[in-house]
């Protein structure tokens, strides 16, 4: 089976316009092959990519304001970023650095890529009605968590059932923010009491047994 090419990985497809913010000169030749009719340009007025360098975290904030209005309907929008292993100084890296994006809720964020070895790059569109629909549907998890600082607060019944055990109380909050978060997740997120009692204790269970969340991976 041939290789996923670059131009597959960014969803690039014939006679797309990808629209470039402060690209290299090399963005062209390492996209490499294409497929027929893609225009590639930093002047065009209607587009289905928008291909968006930053360097650091002032010239996201600076810029953002200028980049959003253009993601819409069902335009993506990639993000490059540099590497740590390059030679651009930066205050970005994958998990840091994008507090004001992350203020525009209605982005769905996709696929993260490495572009050659300078730049990473992700993607963001607009959400489908469908899925902001969904999103509602799970946002019980974010009255238990502010992901910013990494903080978890433990809803009433499973921090009861943690302080009568001390040992496993302990152990989930040395875990990490991420595998504390499934945990919550996990609890939270059942439809009925019976099913969220049985997950308080099957927590329990999993943290004796030194799980870092409930899927054991």
């Amino acid at each position: 089976m041939p290789a996923i090419t670059t131009a597959q990985k960014f969803k690039i497809k014939q006679d797309d316009k990808l629209l470039t913010l402060h690209a290299p000169e090399s963005f062209k030749s390492t996209l490499g092959a294409l497929p027929t009719g893609v225009t590639i340009s930093n002047n065009l007025k209607t587009f289905n990519q928008v291909h968006w360098f930053v360097q650091n975290k002032a010239q996201l904030e600076q810029e953002l304001d200028l980049v959003i209005p253009l993601i819409k309907d069902d335009i993506i929008c990639w993000i490059y970023y540099p590497k740590a292993t390059s030679k651009i100084q930066t205050d970005l890296t994958r998990d840091k650095g994008w507090e004001a994006l992350r203020q525009h809720s209605k982005m769905q964020w996709i696929s993260l890529i490495s572009f050659d070895e300078t730049w990473s790059s992700f993607g963001l569109r607009l959400q489908t009605g469908k899925e902001r629909k969904k999103e509602t549907k799970v946002k019980e998890i974010f009255n238990y968590i502010e992901p910013l600082k990494k903080l978890t607060f433990l809803p009433e019944d499973f921090a009861a059932a943690l302080h009568k055990a001390k040992k496993e109380e302990t152990f989930f909050n040395s875990l990490s923010f991420t595998n504390r978060k499934e945990y919550l997740e996990w609890i939270v997120s059942a439809k009925k009491k019976e099913t969220r009692q049985a997950r308080i204790q099957e927590s329990i269970t999993r943290l004796s047994f030194g799980w870092k969340n409930p899927a054991n991976r």
